[in-house]
């Protein structure tokens, strides 16, 4: 099979706004009628682009299609406006943020015009509280203007300094694919480099978040799976300041 170009998103196949742990923008396609096409495996599949997920596409895929997920969700439960419903919480919104946003996703934020076809204060207002949150959360990258070290399937980060960390934010350069499979975050503590975190794809943007902030200097990104080789053009750290 091939790769093609596609659409610009597709549904990530729920309105929850919530993409899949790993999330893949290369997935199967098969042609139907009238030279249309539609995905080889169902929207809402649980895997619609590991390798298992290929494998299991072969019988009906004809080509592989780039088309990155978009997670759409209502800032309110209904779609259209109800007076007797209210915005999502900040916490809401920013959870659906990090498992959309943070999952190489795409998020759709419905809001809704009220009978006067305004938008409505609280909702306006929410979405103010939902930036700053955003802003908290991931405020200045502490890797910005480190000293970083570039090697096939690894990238170090030397921050001059012990540095608390709790958000760790990386991307693939997508011109050339999504291609990590598989990582894992390290930092150097008393001269050993020790497990952080570990995660599956990358894409357009990962991000991953750590209850408990760990102080090191330095940092490390370790590709452990990858289709080809791994472009890795951001890898951020942050403090949260939540």
């Amino acid at each position: 099979m091939i790769a093609v170009s596609g659409p610009d998103v597709r549904w990530v196949g729920n309105e929850g706004g919530l993409a899949r742990e790993d999330e893949w923008s290369v997935v199967p396609v098969q042609e139907t009628d009238y030279g249309r096409t539609d995905y080889a495996l169902a929207h809402d599949a649980p895997d619609m682009g590991s390798r298992a997920a290929l494998v299991n596409a072969l019988p009906v895929a004809d080509h592989l299609q780039w088309g990155p997920a978009e997670c759409d969700v209502s800032i309110r439960d209904g779609w259209f406006y109800h007076a007797d419903q209210q915005p999502k919480s900040v916490s809401q919104l920013t959870d659906i943020y990090f498992r959309s946003v943070g999952r190489d996703s795409v998020l759709l934020l419905n809001i809704s015009p009220d009978t006067d076809g305004l938008l409505p204060a609280a909702d306006v207002a929410r979405l103010r509280e939902f930036r700053e949150r955003v802003d908290r959360e991931l405020p200045e990258d502490l890797a910005r203007d480190a000293r970083t070290t570039v090697s096939p399937g690894r990238v170090t980060v030397d921050l001059g300094q012990e540095r608390e960390v709790d958000r760790v934010r990386l991307a693939e350069d997508i011109r050339y694919g999504q291609q990590v499979e598989s990582f894992v975050v390290e930092a150097q503590r008393d001269g050993v480099w020790a497990e952080v975190t570990r995660a599956g794809a990358i894409g357009a943007s990962r991000i991953l978040l750590s209850a408990v902030p760990v102080r090191a200097r330095r940092w490390l990104v370790r590709v452990t799976g990858s289709r080809a080789a791994a472009r890795i053009v951001e890898f951020g750290l942050y403090r949260s300041r939540v």
